[in-house]
Protein backbone atom coordinates (compact mmCIF):
# COMPACT_ATOMS: atom_id res chain seq x y z
CA UNK A 1 0.00 0.00 0.00
CA UNK A 2 0.61 3.44 -0.21
CA UNK A 3 0.11 5.36 3.40
CA UNK A 4 3.64 5.89 4.81
CA UNK A 5 5.44 7.42 1.72
CA UNK A 6 6.36 10.69 3.59
CA UNK A 7 6.75 14.22 1.95
CA UNK A 8 3.46 14.31 0.65
CA UNK A 9 3.26 10.58 0.11
CA UNK A 10 0.93 8.99 -2.61
CA UNK A 11 -0.88 11.88 -3.19
CA UNK A 12 2.07 14.83 -3.50
CA UNK A 13 5.27 15.68 -4.37
CA UNK A 14 8.22 15.05 -2.57
CA UNK A 15 9.63 18.20 -1.69
CA UNK A 16 9.35 20.73 1.18
CA UNK A 17 7.20 23.66 1.37
CA UNK A 18 9.58 26.52 -1.12
CA UNK A 19 10.06 28.53 2.57
CA UNK A 20 13.38 29.68 3.70
CA UNK A 21 15.37 26.62 4.55
CA UNK A 22 13.16 24.04 2.23
CA UNK A 23 12.23 23.77 -0.90
CA UNK A 24 10.28 21.55 -3.61
CA UNK A 25 11.84 18.48 -4.69
CA UNK A 26 11.49 15.22 -6.92
CA UNK A 27 8.20 13.38 -7.72
CA UNK A 28 7.43 9.34 -6.42
CA UNK A 29 4.96 7.87 -8.48
CA UNK A 30 4.37 9.92 -11.20
CA UNK A 31 3.30 12.55 -9.35
CA UNK A 32 4.15 15.35 -11.26
CA UNK A 33 6.74 17.85 -9.89
CA UNK A 34 6.50 21.87 -9.62
CA UNK A 35 9.71 24.25 -9.24
CA UNK A 36 9.93 27.71 -7.92
CA UNK A 37 11.55 30.78 -7.57
CA UNK A 38 14.69 30.44 -4.69
CA UNK A 39 13.47 32.05 -1.33
CA UNK A 40 15.86 34.08 0.70
CA UNK A 41 19.16 32.84 2.29
CA UNK A 42 17.71 32.34 6.35
CA UNK A 43 19.10 30.37 9.03
CA UNK A 44 22.50 30.61 8.32
CA UNK A 45 25.74 30.80 10.68
CA UNK A 46 24.46 32.28 13.94
CA UNK A 47 26.10 32.54 17.46
CA UNK A 48 24.91 30.19 19.90
CA UNK A 49 22.20 31.74 21.68
CA UNK A 50 21.41 29.24 24.99
CA UNK A 51 19.62 26.60 22.85
CA UNK A 52 23.34 24.68 23.28
CA UNK A 53 21.78 21.87 25.84
CA UNK A 54 23.35 24.35 28.85
CA UNK A 55 20.23 24.93 30.99
CA UNK A 56 19.98 25.88 34.45
CA UNK A 57 19.43 22.93 37.23
CA UNK A 58 16.59 23.41 39.99
CA UNK A 59 17.13 25.26 42.76
CA UNK A 60 14.15 23.23 44.68
CA UNK A 61 16.64 20.83 46.68
CA UNK A 62 19.62 21.46 48.64
CA UNK A 63 23.26 20.84 46.75
CA UNK A 64 23.90 17.20 46.82
CA UNK A 65 25.95 15.07 44.81
CA UNK A 66 24.32 14.20 41.63
CA UNK A 67 23.92 10.62 39.73
CA UNK A 68 26.60 11.43 37.76
CA UNK A 69 28.95 12.05 40.18
CA UNK A 70 29.02 15.87 39.72
CA UNK A 71 28.40 18.32 42.40
CA UNK A 72 25.03 19.99 42.47
CA UNK A 73 21.26 19.46 42.40
CA UNK A 74 20.33 16.25 41.74
CA UNK A 75 18.19 15.48 38.59
CA UNK A 76 15.08 15.50 38.71
CA UNK A 77 13.38 12.86 37.25
CA UNK A 78 10.24 15.17 35.77
CA UNK A 79 12.75 17.32 34.09
CA UNK A 80 14.41 14.58 31.56
CA UNK A 81 13.01 14.47 28.51
CA UNK A 82 10.78 11.34 27.51
CA UNK A 83 10.00 9.25 24.41
CA UNK A 84 11.87 10.72 21.68
CA UNK A 85 10.48 10.16 18.16
CA UNK A 86 13.63 8.82 15.49
CA UNK A 87 11.31 9.04 11.99
CA UNK A 88 11.33 8.43 8.74
CA UNK A 89 9.69 9.20 5.74
CA UNK A 90 9.38 5.99 4.04
CA UNK A 91 8.86 7.14 0.58
CA UNK A 92 7.87 4.57 -2.12
CA UNK A 93 11.12 4.18 -4.06
CA UNK A 94 10.98 0.35 -5.18
CA UNK A 95 7.30 -0.15 -5.76
CA UNK A 96 8.12 -4.10 -5.27
CA UNK A 97 9.00 -3.43 -1.72
CA UNK A 98 5.67 -3.02 0.62
CA UNK A 99 5.59 -0.90 3.50
CA UNK A 100 6.53 -3.36 6.01
CA UNK A 101 9.56 -4.07 4.03
CA UNK A 102 10.26 -0.01 4.37
CA UNK A 103 9.75 -0.02 8.24
CA UNK A 104 12.02 -2.89 8.38
CA UNK A 105 14.78 -1.13 6.86
CA UNK A 106 14.10 1.94 8.85
CA UNK A 107 14.49 -0.01 11.48
CA UNK A 108 17.65 -1.54 10.65
CA UNK A 109 19.31 1.94 11.26
CA UNK A 110 17.61 3.07 14.62
CA UNK A 111 14.38 4.69 13.58
CA UNK A 112 11.73 4.18 15.93
CA UNK A 113 8.62 6.34 14.71
CA UNK A 114 7.29 6.53 11.11
CA UNK A 115 5.56 9.80 9.30
CA UNK A 116 2.21 7.98 8.19
CA UNK A 117 0.25 8.79 5.03
CA UNK A 118 -2.97 8.18 5.47
CA UNK A 119 -4.99 10.28 2.68
CA UNK A 120 -8.54 10.07 2.49
CA UNK A 121 -8.85 9.07 -1.17
CA UNK A 122 -6.51 5.96 -0.20
CA UNK A 123 -8.80 5.22 2.43
CA UNK A 124 -11.92 5.17 0.97
CA UNK A 125 -10.77 3.38 -2.10
CA UNK A 126 -9.58 0.66 -0.27
CA UNK A 127 -11.51 0.64 3.36
CA UNK A 128 -10.51 2.23 6.76
CA UNK A 129 -8.54 -0.33 7.80
CA UNK A 130 -6.38 -1.30 4.89
CA UNK A 131 -3.40 -0.16 7.11
CA UNK A 132 -4.04 -1.64 10.06
CA UNK A 133 -2.25 -5.14 9.40
CA UNK A 134 0.88 -3.24 8.59
CA UNK A 135 0.98 -0.59 11.10
CA UNK A 136 0.73 -3.33 13.62
CA UNK A 137 3.53 -5.09 11.99
CA UNK A 138 5.25 -1.66 12.38
CA UNK A 139 4.70 -1.98 16.20
CA UNK A 140 6.20 -5.57 16.03
CA UNK A 141 9.36 -4.24 14.47
CA UNK A 142 9.72 -1.35 17.36
CA UNK A 143 8.13 1.44 15.22
CA UNK A 144 5.36 3.21 16.94
CA UNK A 145 4.15 6.17 17.76
CA UNK A 146 3.51 7.56 14.34
CA UNK A 147 2.61 11.05 13.25
CA UNK A 148 0.01 10.70 10.29
CA UNK A 149 -0.54 13.30 8.39
CA UNK A 150 -4.14 13.87 6.83
CA UNK A 151 -4.69 15.06 3.47
CA UNK A 152 -6.37 14.51 -0.39
CA UNK A 153 -10.10 14.07 0.07
CA UNK A 154 -11.92 11.74 -2.57
CA UNK A 155 -13.26 13.74 -5.59
CA UNK A 156 -16.80 13.70 -4.36
CA UNK A 157 -15.13 15.25 -1.22
CA UNK A 158 -13.19 17.57 -2.88
CA UNK A 159 -13.59 21.32 -4.05
CA UNK A 160 -11.17 20.20 -7.04
CA UNK A 161 -13.05 21.40 -10.38
CA UNK A 162 -14.91 18.89 -12.34
CA UNK A 163 -11.73 16.87 -13.99
CA UNK A 164 -8.80 17.79 -11.80
CA UNK A 165 -6.60 14.92 -11.93
CA UNK A 166 -6.40 12.87 -9.17
CA UNK A 167 -2.80 13.31 -7.63
CA UNK A 168 -3.72 16.77 -7.81
CA UNK A 169 -6.70 16.09 -5.52
CA UNK A 170 -4.11 16.95 -2.61
CA UNK A 171 -3.90 20.50 -3.59
CA UNK A 172 -7.45 21.57 -2.87
CA UNK A 173 -9.90 21.31 0.58
CA UNK A 174 -12.60 19.18 1.09
CA UNK A 175 -15.81 20.88 0.36
CA UNK A 176 -18.46 21.35 3.14
CA UNK A 177 -15.67 22.64 5.82
CA UNK A 178 -18.39 25.02 7.34
CA UNK A 179 -20.59 22.71 8.01
CA UNK A 180 -21.00 21.51 12.03
CA UNK A 181 -18.45 18.95 12.34
CA UNK A 182 -20.37 17.76 15.88
CA UNK A 183 -24.46 17.47 15.76
CA UNK A 184 -26.42 16.22 19.04
CA UNK A 185 -22.58 14.67 20.14
CA UNK A 186 -22.29 12.99 16.78
CA UNK A 187 -19.95 13.21 14.11
CA UNK A 188 -21.93 14.46 11.16
CA UNK A 189 -21.31 13.08 7.73
CA UNK A 190 -22.41 16.10 5.51
CA UNK A 191 -18.85 17.83 6.98
CA UNK A 192 -16.85 15.15 4.90
CA UNK A 193 -13.25 16.18 6.55
CA UNK A 194 -14.74 15.92 9.94
CA UNK A 195 -16.21 12.00 9.02
CA UNK A 196 -12.60 11.56 7.39
CA UNK A 197 -11.06 12.59 10.22
CA UNK A 198 -12.96 10.97 12.78
CA UNK A 199 -12.63 7.36 10.73
CA UNK A 200 -9.12 7.38 10.63
CA UNK A 201 -8.39 8.38 13.90
CA UNK A 202 -10.90 6.03 15.33
CA UNK A 203 -9.47 3.26 13.49
CA UNK A 204 -5.47 4.31 14.03
CA UNK A 205 -5.40 5.71 17.38
CA UNK A 206 -3.80 2.90 19.10
CA UNK A 207 -0.52 3.68 16.64
CA UNK A 208 -0.73 7.19 15.88
CA UNK A 209 0.38 9.86 18.86
CA UNK A 210 -0.30 13.14 16.41
CA UNK A 211 -2.45 14.22 13.59
CA UNK A 212 -0.66 16.35 11.24
CA UNK A 213 -3.05 18.19 8.85
CA UNK A 214 -2.43 18.53 5.42
CA UNK A 215 0.91 18.59 3.95
CA UNK A 216 2.95 21.94 3.77
CA UNK A 217 -0.33 24.39 3.69
CA UNK A 218 1.76 27.56 3.48
CA UNK A 219 3.83 26.40 0.19
CA UNK A 220 4.31 28.74 -2.40
CA UNK A 221 5.75 29.64 -5.75
CA UNK A 222 6.66 32.67 -5.15
CA UNK A 223 8.34 33.51 -1.69
CA UNK A 224 7.81 36.98 -2.14
CA UNK A 225 4.35 36.44 -1.48
CA UNK A 226 5.00 35.79 2.10
CA UNK A 227 6.10 39.43 2.71
CA UNK A 228 3.00 40.27 3.33
CA UNK A 229 1.32 37.48 5.68
CA UNK A 230 2.65 39.68 8.76
CA UNK A 231 -0.49 42.00 8.07
CA UNK A 232 -2.38 40.84 5.64
CA UNK A 233 -4.06 37.27 5.32
CA UNK A 234 -2.33 34.28 2.78
CA UNK A 235 -5.02 33.81 0.15
CA UNK A 236 -6.67 31.11 -1.83
CA UNK A 237 -4.49 32.24 -4.66
CA UNK A 238 -1.39 32.39 -2.78
CA UNK A 239 -1.77 28.73 -1.03
CA UNK A 240 -1.94 26.62 -4.40
CA UNK A 241 -0.73 23.81 -2.53
CA UNK A 242 -3.96 23.95 0.02
CA UNK A 243 -6.66 25.41 -2.20
CA UNK A 244 -8.28 27.58 0.49
CA UNK A 245 -6.97 30.69 2.37
CA UNK A 246 -5.79 31.29 6.06
CA UNK A 247 -9.56 31.07 7.29
CA UNK A 248 -9.95 27.67 5.79
CA UNK A 249 -6.89 26.39 7.15
CA UNK A 250 -7.87 27.06 10.25
CA UNK A 251 -11.62 26.19 9.75
CA UNK A 252 -9.42 23.04 9.23
CA UNK A 253 -7.62 22.80 12.41
CA UNK A 254 -11.23 23.31 14.40
CA UNK A 255 -12.87 20.43 12.29
CA UNK A 256 -10.00 18.54 13.22
CA UNK A 257 -9.71 18.70 16.45
CA UNK A 258 -12.97 18.63 16.92
CA UNK A 259 -13.73 15.31 15.20
CA UNK A 260 -10.27 14.16 16.45
CA UNK A 261 -11.09 14.60 19.90
CA UNK A 262 -14.58 12.89 19.47
CA UNK A 263 -12.27 9.28 18.42
CA UNK A 264 -9.67 10.16 21.22
CA UNK A 265 -9.71 12.28 23.91
CA UNK A 266 -5.70 12.05 23.89
CA UNK A 267 -5.56 12.76 20.16
CA UNK A 268 -3.08 15.42 19.27
CA UNK A 269 -3.48 18.04 16.47
CA UNK A 270 0.11 19.11 14.82
CA UNK A 271 0.55 21.85 11.77
CA UNK A 272 1.02 20.37 8.69
CA UNK A 273 5.14 20.96 8.12
CA UNK A 274 4.57 24.63 7.83
CA UNK A 275 7.70 26.73 7.08
CA UNK A 276 6.95 30.41 7.09
CA UNK A 277 6.68 32.17 10.47
CA UNK A 278 4.86 34.62 8.55
CA UNK A 279 2.07 31.86 8.17
CA UNK A 280 2.12 31.54 11.95
CA UNK A 281 1.65 34.82 12.49
CA UNK A 282 -1.67 34.98 10.50
CA UNK A 283 -2.38 31.88 11.71
CA UNK A 284 -2.17 33.19 15.55
CA UNK A 285 -4.18 36.37 13.98
CA UNK A 286 -6.65 34.74 12.53
CA UNK A 287 -10.07 32.90 13.42
CA UNK A 288 -12.05 30.70 10.78
CA UNK A 289 -14.32 33.27 9.97
CA UNK A 290 -14.65 33.81 6.62
CA UNK A 291 -15.56 37.17 6.51
CA UNK A 292 -11.96 38.08 6.86
CA UNK A 293 -11.08 35.97 10.49
CA UNK A 294 -12.97 38.59 12.61
CA UNK A 295 -13.87 36.90 16.16
CA UNK A 296 -17.58 36.32 16.59
CA UNK A 297 -20.01 34.18 18.46
CA UNK A 298 -19.81 31.70 15.32
CA UNK A 299 -16.17 31.83 15.26
CA UNK A 300 -14.53 32.64 18.63
CA UNK A 301 -11.29 31.54 18.71
CA UNK A 302 -8.03 32.45 16.51
CA UNK A 303 -6.08 29.38 14.95
CA UNK A 304 -4.20 29.49 18.60
CA UNK A 305 -7.49 27.23 20.05
CA UNK A 306 -6.96 24.51 17.38
CA UNK A 307 -3.40 22.62 17.13
CA UNK A 308 -0.93 21.20 19.59
CA UNK A 309 2.36 20.30 18.18
CA UNK A 310 4.11 22.92 16.17
CA UNK A 311 5.36 20.99 13.56
CA UNK A 312 7.13 22.15 10.47
CA UNK A 313 9.69 21.18 7.58
CA UNK A 314 13.48 22.25 7.24
CA UNK A 315 15.97 21.58 4.69
CA UNK A 316 19.35 23.68 5.02
CA UNK A 317 19.92 23.93 0.84
CA UNK A 318 19.66 27.59 1.47
CA UNK A 319 21.54 28.06 4.59
CA UNK A 320 26.00 28.85 3.11
CA UNK A 321 27.90 26.90 5.36
CA UNK A 322 28.63 23.57 7.10
CA UNK A 323 27.11 21.34 8.94
CA UNK A 324 26.93 23.30 11.96
CA UNK A 325 25.38 26.31 10.02
CA UNK A 326 22.88 23.43 8.46
CA UNK A 327 21.96 22.47 12.28
CA UNK A 328 21.49 25.95 13.66
CA UNK A 329 19.41 27.47 10.92
CA UNK A 330 16.99 24.15 11.95
CA UNK A 331 16.84 25.99 15.51
CA UNK A 332 16.55 29.09 14.27
CA UNK A 333 13.62 28.28 12.74
CA UNK A 334 11.95 27.39 15.66
CA UNK A 335 13.07 30.23 17.64
CA UNK A 336 11.40 32.42 14.89
CA UNK A 337 8.08 30.39 15.34
CA UNK A 338 8.49 30.67 19.13
CA UNK A 339 9.16 34.44 18.70
CA UNK A 340 5.58 34.93 16.75
CA UNK A 341 3.86 32.50 19.57
CA UNK A 342 5.50 34.94 22.52
CA UNK A 343 4.71 38.09 20.52
CA UNK A 344 0.74 36.79 20.05
CA UNK A 345 0.60 35.83 24.03
CA UNK A 346 0.31 32.22 22.68
CA UNK A 347 1.82 29.61 25.04
CA UNK A 348 4.56 27.71 23.45
CA UNK A 349 3.87 24.42 21.87
CA UNK A 350 5.31 21.15 21.57
CA UNK A 351 7.92 20.89 18.38
CA UNK A 352 7.93 18.31 15.75
CA UNK A 353 9.56 18.29 12.18
CA UNK A 354 8.25 15.73 9.81
CA UNK A 355 10.69 16.64 7.20
CA UNK A 356 14.29 17.26 7.75
CA UNK A 357 17.21 15.71 4.86
CA UNK A 358 20.45 16.85 3.83
CA UNK A 359 22.61 15.89 0.64
CA UNK A 360 25.34 13.69 0.23
CA UNK A 361 26.98 15.96 -2.72
CA UNK A 362 26.54 19.56 -3.22
CA UNK A 363 24.76 20.88 -5.99
CA UNK A 364 23.51 23.58 -7.62
CA UNK A 365 26.09 25.80 -4.99
CA UNK A 366 23.86 24.18 -2.13
CA UNK A 367 26.05 22.86 0.80
CA UNK A 368 26.06 19.12 0.99
CA UNK A 369 28.67 16.30 1.22
CA UNK A 370 29.36 13.18 2.56
CA UNK A 371 30.57 14.24 5.88
CA UNK A 372 27.95 17.08 5.71
CA UNK A 373 24.88 14.88 5.62
CA UNK A 374 26.31 12.53 8.13
CA UNK A 375 27.31 15.21 10.46
CA UNK A 376 23.89 16.96 10.22
CA UNK A 377 21.80 14.13 10.91
CA UNK A 378 23.99 13.53 14.16
CA UNK A 379 24.10 17.18 15.56
CA UNK A 380 20.04 17.83 14.73
CA UNK A 381 18.42 14.44 16.21
CA UNK A 382 20.82 15.14 19.14
CA UNK A 383 20.16 18.21 19.80
CA UNK A 384 16.81 18.11 19.50
CA UNK A 385 16.12 15.29 21.77
CA UNK A 386 18.28 17.62 24.29
CA UNK A 387 15.81 20.27 23.58
CA UNK A 388 12.96 18.49 24.21
CA UNK A 389 11.42 18.20 20.54
CA UNK A 390 8.39 15.46 20.12
CA UNK A 391 10.75 14.10 17.51
CA UNK A 392 11.85 14.31 13.69
CA UNK A 393 11.20 12.90 10.53
CA UNK A 394 14.56 12.49 8.12
CA UNK A 395 13.39 12.62 4.51
CA UNK A 396 14.10 9.57 3.09
CA UNK A 397 14.70 5.95 3.00
CA UNK A 398 16.26 5.67 0.27
CA UNK A 399 18.46 7.63 -2.44
CA UNK A 400 16.90 8.67 -5.72
CA UNK A 401 17.70 9.88 -8.64
CA UNK A 402 21.68 11.24 -8.86
CA UNK A 403 21.99 14.88 -9.34
CA UNK A 404 18.97 16.28 -7.27
CA UNK A 405 19.56 17.18 -3.69
CA UNK A 406 16.35 15.22 -2.46
CA UNK A 407 17.93 12.81 -4.81
CA UNK A 408 21.12 12.42 -2.19
CA UNK A 409 19.50 12.34 1.01
CA UNK A 410 18.55 8.51 1.76
CA UNK A 411 19.99 6.47 4.91
CA UNK A 412 20.06 3.89 1.96
CA UNK A 413 21.65 3.75 -1.03
CA UNK A 414 19.17 3.56 -3.72
CA UNK A 415 17.06 0.27 -3.32
CA UNK A 416 14.71 1.28 -6.85
CA UNK A 417 15.93 -2.15 -8.11
CA UNK A 418 16.82 -4.16 -5.64
CA UNK A 419 15.11 -7.64 -5.02
CA UNK A 420 14.76 -8.05 -1.71
CA UNK A 421 15.19 -5.83 1.26
CA UNK A 422 18.29 -7.63 3.12
CA UNK A 423 20.09 -6.28 -0.20
CA UNK A 424 19.69 -2.68 0.79
CA UNK A 425 23.23 -0.90 1.62
CA UNK A 426 23.22 1.56 4.30
CA UNK A 427 24.58 5.26 3.24
CA UNK A 428 27.07 6.97 5.38
CA UNK A 429 24.18 9.04 6.87
CA UNK A 430 22.71 5.65 7.30
CA UNK A 431 25.46 4.68 9.31
CA UNK A 432 25.46 7.35 11.76
CA UNK A 433 21.94 7.03 12.38
CA UNK A 434 21.95 3.85 12.73
CA UNK A 435 25.34 4.32 15.56
CA UNK A 436 23.52 7.63 17.17
CA UNK A 437 20.10 5.73 17.19
CA UNK A 438 21.07 2.43 18.52
CA UNK A 439 23.20 3.89 21.21
CA UNK A 440 20.63 6.19 22.48
CA UNK A 441 17.62 3.51 21.98
CA UNK A 442 15.02 4.61 24.47
CA UNK A 443 17.29 7.33 26.26
CA UNK A 444 16.03 10.79 27.79
CA UNK A 445 17.54 13.61 27.68
CA UNK A 446 19.60 15.06 30.95
CA UNK A 447 19.54 19.23 31.03
CA UNK A 448 21.16 19.32 34.33
CA UNK A 449 23.94 16.82 33.02
CA UNK A 450 24.20 19.12 29.90
CA UNK A 451 24.75 21.88 32.16
CA UNK A 452 27.26 20.66 34.22
CA UNK A 453 28.84 19.29 31.41
CA UNK A 454 30.07 23.28 30.99
CA UNK A 455 31.04 23.10 27.46
CA UNK A 456 33.04 25.95 26.33
CA UNK A 457 31.99 28.11 22.94
CA UNK A 458 33.41 26.34 20.50
CA UNK A 459 32.25 22.87 21.64
CA UNK A 460 28.69 21.38 21.72
CA UNK A 461 27.78 18.63 24.08
CA UNK A 462 24.72 16.89 25.32
CA UNK A 463 23.97 14.71 27.85
CA UNK A 464 21.54 11.66 27.81
CA UNK A 465 20.59 9.04 30.58
CA UNK A 466 20.06 5.25 29.54
CA UNK A 467 17.35 3.00 30.43
CA UNK A 468 19.60 1.10 32.67
CA UNK A 469 20.38 4.99 34.36
CA UNK A 470 23.76 4.95 32.36
CA UNK A 471 25.30 8.91 31.01
CA UNK A 472 25.25 9.00 27.47
CA UNK A 473 27.69 12.59 25.94
CA UNK A 474 26.76 13.88 21.84
CA UNK A 475 30.09 15.87 21.56
CA UNK A 476 31.84 17.82 18.88
CA UNK A 477 33.84 21.00 18.05
CA UNK A 478 31.49 23.94 16.51
CA UNK A 479 32.42 25.92 14.39
CA UNK A 480 30.24 28.14 12.19
CA UNK A 481 32.80 28.43 9.09
CA UNK A 482 32.16 26.80 5.27
CA UNK A 483 33.69 23.36 5.77
CA UNK A 484 33.71 20.43 8.12
CA UNK A 485 37.49 21.10 9.52
CA UNK A 486 36.70 22.29 13.21
CA UNK A 487 38.83 20.61 15.51
CA UNK A 488 38.44 21.62 19.99
CA UNK A 489 40.03 20.32 23.06
CA UNK A 490 37.53 19.97 25.79
CA UNK A 491 38.00 18.99 29.44
CA UNK A 492 35.15 16.99 30.41
CA UNK A 493 34.88 17.42 34.08
CA UNK A 494 33.84 13.35 35.05
CA UNK A 495 34.68 10.91 37.30
CA UNK A 496 33.38 8.52 34.91
CA UNK A 497 34.98 6.15 32.30
CA UNK A 498 33.20 5.75 29.20
CA UNK A 499 33.48 4.12 25.64
CA UNK A 500 33.95 6.77 22.73
CA UNK A 501 32.22 5.82 19.48
CA UNK A 502 33.00 7.40 16.11
CA UNK A 503 30.00 7.53 13.78
CA UNK A 504 30.88 4.70 12.27
CA UNK A 505 30.77 2.82 15.00
CA UNK A 506 27.24 0.72 13.97
CA UNK A 507 29.47 -0.32 11.08
CA UNK A 508 32.99 -1.04 12.69
CA UNK A 509 32.09 -1.66 15.99
CA UNK A 510 34.66 -0.64 17.80
CA UNK A 511 34.65 1.55 20.58
CA UNK A 512 37.64 3.10 22.27
CA UNK A 513 37.90 2.91 26.19
CA UNK A 514 38.50 6.28 27.76
CA UNK A 515 38.76 7.55 31.70
CA UNK A 516 39.12 10.58 33.63
CA UNK A 517 42.58 12.20 35.46
CA UNK A 518 41.75 14.93 37.92
CA UNK A 519 38.58 14.89 37.47
CA UNK A 520 39.17 15.88 34.21
CA UNK A 521 38.55 13.61 30.69
CA UNK A 522 40.39 15.30 27.76
CA UNK A 523 38.39 14.93 24.66
CA UNK A 524 40.24 16.17 21.03
CA UNK A 525 36.95 16.52 19.28
CA UNK A 526 36.43 17.39 15.57
CA UNK A 527 33.23 18.82 13.41
CA UNK A 528 32.12 14.74 13.46
CA UNK A 529 30.08 14.14 16.20
CA UNK A 530 31.19 11.29 18.89
CA UNK A 531 29.33 8.97 20.94
CA UNK A 532 30.30 8.39 24.82
CA UNK A 533 28.46 5.94 26.83
CA UNK A 534 29.47 5.48 30.78
CA UNK A 535 31.07 1.74 31.07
Amino acid sequence: MLACTGGGGDTDTTGGTGSPGTMPGATEGGTPGTTTDDPPTTGGPTAPTGTDGTTAASDTTPPATTTDGTTGDPPDPNELGGFFRRGINIGVRNPNFPDPDGAWLAGQVGCNSIRVSLPERHLVTWGYDIEVSDVDAYAGMGLDRHIAFLTSPIAEHSSAPDGTPEWELAHYIPANLYEPAIVDGAINPDNYWAEYVYKTVSTYKDHVDMWEIWNEPDWVADWNYTETWDTDPPTKEQLVRFGGSIFDYVRMLRVSKEAALLADPDAKIALGGIGYPNFLDALLRYTDNPDGGAVTGEFPETGAAYFDVLNYHYYPLWTPGNSDAGADGFFATRDAFAAKMAAAGVPERPYNVTEVGAPKTALNGQPGGLEYARNFYVKVFARAQAEKFVGADWFILSDGDPGESFGEMGLYQDIKDLGKKEDATPSVTGVAAKTLNTLLADSRADPVAAAALAAPADVRAYAFRLPDDRQAIVAWAYAPGTDESAQAQFDLPTDKSFDVHAWDFSQTGTATPVSPEGGLLGLDLTASPIILVEQ
